[in-house]
């Protein structure tokens, strides 16, 4: 099995069509992560108190997704940049139809900021877009078709963990609402029933989450109330406790679900992230692995700190050169893998290294740089696999898509004397 090789002068040209490092849609995360902190800094919200009961409303539930949202939205521009082109046309669209759930009582002048914050996102988002398709139309012409050797289904993804833990996820979301909605049924019955008496504040309790209240007839007697800060009532200040048997709360301070909904709903977006993370991943690992895919030869080497040997169950990285490119001096992408032995499903059982042989005595695999049939069109962000050429070939299968290599994934001249145990 054979592929063009991809030769230095081809790969000058496909770096030469790469994106910036500047237009990495990732870098635009400082910029809404500062307009959060700026709202959180411009918060005008007191605490709940006679004068200001903290009643609650559509309008804090929503402003509490938002929140949650908004956080997502950073966190997805550094890990997955490609949601953003949802996200961020939405956070423009609530903006503007539903400004107050975003403001709340912070400083409204801050609201303005969203825009530009938009426009950069998805300014960047598009340049590395056209950056990837110019890098495929440089490297697609010089590509012949070849099926990705064949190997177990078990090897090619290893994410069913984080599949289930997004299922559980977004269970765990579902219960959390349904338990917020009982307990705001529940609350709602006792306040229906409940008589509005007189109290007054005998101690503050619980770091100041807590009053010890006395509590006027018919109620009479001392009750531990909850509350969201004590400061608000000093000892010896007169309150209202709505008191329903055992069932008491402070007039002044009504049931908050919002919490619970800010709660539900990052379990909702945790649980969506992964699922459909794994999801997508796996569709383009099945393209792929379907059939025929655009094939090079280039040359292959494990990155400083990473292994091409089977031996370890850990995610490893190996570094893709040009085919001519021997010395390592110019490296193109870095392509996290997992390794997979071509042959060892073949071996006889009186072959295969015996796990209870000290270390010293077994084999090592050779992870010395080489070349290498590289499977798919080479981009950052494109899924890739790696076939190691040698007398016991390893199939690298991706656990991740490939990024841009910098200066440290430089590898070492051949024949260059390395250090021991270099590169395990």
């Amino acid at each position: 099995m054979t592929a063009p090789t991809w030769s230095s002068a081809a790969a000058t040209a496909w770096l030469s069509a790469r994106s910036a490092c500047w237009s990495d849609p990732r870098l635009s995360a400082v910029g809404w992560a500062l307009i959060v902190a700026l709202f959180v800094a411009t918060d005008t919200s007191g605490a709940c108190s006679e004068a200001a009961p903290c009643t609650i409303d559509r309008t804090d539930v929503v402003g509490a997704i938002v929140v949650v949202a908004a956080l997502a939205h950073i966190g997805w521009l550094v890990w997955i940049p490609y949601v953003a082109w949802i996200t961020t046309p939405v956070i423009v669209v609530v903006s503007a139809v539903s400004p107050g759930a975003i403001v709340g009582e912070a400083a409204s002048w801050v609201l303005w900021l969203v825009v530009p914050a938009a426009a950069w996102t998805l300014a960047t988002l598009w340049w590395q877009r056209s950056g990837r398709v110019r890098q495929f139309e440089t490297v697609a012409p010089l590509a012949s078709a070849l099926a990705v050797p064949p190997v177990s289904k078990w090897a090619w993804d290893r994410r069913t963990i984080r599949l289930l833990v997004g299922f559980a996820a977004l269970a765990a979301s579902a219960g959390l609402v349904a338990y917020t909605l009982h307990w705001q049924a529940t609350e709602d019955a006792h306040v229906r029933e409940a008589t509005r008496v007189p109290g007054t504040v005998l101690a503050h309790l619980d770091d100041g989450y807590a009053l010890k209240v006395r509590v006027s007839p018919p109620g009479s007697d001392v009750r531990t109330l909850e509350t969201f800060d004590a400061s608000g009532y000093p000892v010896g200040s007169p309150v209202h406790v709505l008191v329903d048997g055992s069932w008491a709360r402070l007039a002044a301070e009504p049931f908050d679900p919002t919490g619970w909904y800010m709660l539900a709903a990052g379990a909702a977006l945790v649980g969506a992230t992964l699922v459909g993370t794994v999801l997508a991943w796996r569709r383009r690992l099945a393209v792929l692995a379907s059939g025929p895919v655009p094939a090079l030869t280039v040359w292959a080497g494990p990155a400083p700190d990473g292994l091409l040997t089977s031996d370890s169950p850990w995610v490893r990285r190996a570094v893709v050169y040009a085919a001519d490119d021997e010395n390592m001096r110019r490296p193109l992408l870095v392509v996290p893998v997992e390794a997979y032995d071509l042959h060892d499903d073949d071996r006889p059982d009186d072959d295969r290294p015996d796990d209870d042989l000290p270390d010293d005595d077994l084999p090592e695999k050779d992870d010395e740089p080489g070349p290498a049939i590289l499977f798919g069109l080479p981009g950052d962000g494109a899924v890739l696999a790696l076939q190691v050429e040698g007398d016991e070939p390893l199939l690298l299968l991706p656990t991740g898509p490939a990024r841009r290599a910098g200066r440290r994934h430089r590898g070492r001249a051949v024949g260059e004397r390395r250090p021991p145990n270099a590169y395990r």
